[in-house]
């Protein structure tokens, strides 16, 4: 039974929930306290819209001071009124500086009208108002009088409130620690994206570490069970592979044998040629199936192409008797493959284009290039070229050409499969083409170096 607080949709749910309770408290402690430092704004908004009239109307007219020093006791502010004959503050503290410039209050009070002493009524322009040393002043017209209203109070020692920058500087914290939990919380994807790309390029022994309770650490589970079965079957398939090899090996030894003592030259050379074609077979069928797997790994090593085809094409009868006419790269050619499979490779290729190649005919073309990191080996012959049901279908295995349908022929359909495979697990390509005048040309793109991750 999976535990609700390891679930990965829960762990997200809970830091977004808490991330979005956090960054609304602190965005409303900010507003509050922005609120509270500009008090006086929306304390006179009010008063123009409903108590305005209300306070001037307590106040009386002329102004009573009892009256005013009851309003600035319950009120946020300190009040002072001036006249002719009156001179009142709530505070001694509450000193009118030349330096405070008053302008039109950008709360728009048009005119205030309020009754006053003896039903008289009066009406004056709305008020003013500024910021003077971290404090926010008003002064409101009353008739003879004006008062001035200031806020904080003057007794409360008033700091500058770094409101925008605190909030910046929390959201962006918050965000911060979000994104650490997001990451923390998705680290194993990483884990389990290699792990999978290097099982699925042939590892099939490692193993993703992530220990996880939730949905990423069930998938790592699954993943890892499923390259350990992919990993006993293919050790069932080799094993039994090579079991077959061997099976059907032993008779072909003996009956290699027993040929061997027979005096007529002819039916020794056909017995002969046919026991080679069926260890031919069982190599390059095993070859070709173990590279197409991935079980098969590569043996690199770093070796000159130009050299390797020049003693290749003389070490091989087949080869050397042969027209055949190399052009090899202008410069010196090391590559990092695996020696032998690039030799089979090369060399089953070439024989296929000699088995084609007309025996008078122009010598089959072997050309090699170096572009940018890349091999290009180019082997053309003048034959007759391929149907285009052929050129699809050349290198499936056992399909042979419709000039190749009898043993005689020496073709099994396997020479091409195999080197597909061999030119795959050298991370390159293989194209076949009939040429734009006669014959067929073989492509072989191989880079100059291997990816070890993929090879290894």
């Amino acid at each position: 039974m999976k535990i609700p607080f390891q679930s990965l949709s829960v762990k997200l749910t809970l830091v977004f929930f808490v991330t979005a309770v956090v960054y609304l408290y602190g965005l409303s402690v900010g507003i509050r306290y922005l609120i509270d430092e500009d008090e006086l704004r929306e304390i006179i908004g009010y008063y123009q819209t409903s108590y305005y009239d209300y306070m001037l109307a307590d106040l009386q007219y002329p102004p009573n001071t009892d009256k005013a020093e009851e309003i600035a006791e319950q009120m946020p502010f300190d009040m002072k009124i001036v006249g002719e004959d009156l001179n009142w503050s709530s505070s001694s503290q509450f000193m009118i500086s030349d330096a405070i410039n008053f302008e039109s209050s950008t709360l728009n009070v048009a005119k205030i009208k309020a009754d006053i002493a003896e039903g008289r009524e009066s009406s004056r322009e709305g008020v003013e108002a500024t910021r003077y040393k971290n404090r926010t002043y008003a002064k409101i017209p009353f008739g003879d009088y004006t008062i001035f209203l200031v806020t904080p109070k003057m007794a409360v020692p008033v700091q500058r409130a770094y409101v925008i920058e605190a909030i910046i500087a929390i959201t962006l914290l918050v965000l911060l620690i979000c994104y650490g939990l997001v990451r923390r919380i998705f680290r194993p994807i990483q884990s389990i994206e290699e792990g999978a790309t290097r099982i699925g390029q042939g590892e099939l022994e490692h193993r993703i570490n992530v220990k996880q309770k939730d949905e990423l650490g069930s998938l790592a589970q699954k993943i890892n069970q499923a390259a350990s079965n992919t990993q006993e079957t293919l050790e069932k398939i080799e094993a039994m592979g090579l079991a077959v090899s061997h099976e059907l090996r032993s008779p072909l030894t003996r009956a290699r044998l027993e040929v061997e003592l027979l005096e007529d030259s002819k039916i020794k050379e056909d017995l002969l040629n046919e026991i080679n074609a069926m260890e031919t077979i069982i190599t390059n069928l095993l070859d070709s199936e173990a590279l197409d797997s991935g079980h098969k790994k590569l043996q690199l090593e770093t070796f000159e192409l130009n050299e390797m085809i020049n003693q290749m094409m003389k070490k091989s009868g087949f080869l050397a008797n042969s027209n055949i006419a190399f052009t090899p790269s202008e410069n010196e050619a090391d590559i990092e493959a695996d020696k032998i499979l690039f030799e089979v490779m090369i060399k089953n290729i070439m024989e296929n284009a000699i088995r084609y190649n007309p025996p008078e005919g122009e010598p089959i073309e072997l050309i090699i290039k170096y572009i940018d990191d890349v091999y290009e080996i180019k082997i053309r012959d003048f034959g007759s070229g391929f149907s285009e049901e052929d050129i699809t279908k050349v290198t499936e295995p056992f399909y042979r050409t419709d000039q190749s349908r009898s043993r005689q022929s020496g073709g099994f359909g396997l020479g091409l499969y195999l080197c597909k495979q061999i030119v795959r697990a050298h991370q390159g390509t293989i194209s076949i083409e009939n040429h734009e005048k006669t014959g067929a040309v073989v492509t072989l793109t191989i880079p100059k170096r291997q990816n070890q991750t993929e090879n290894a």
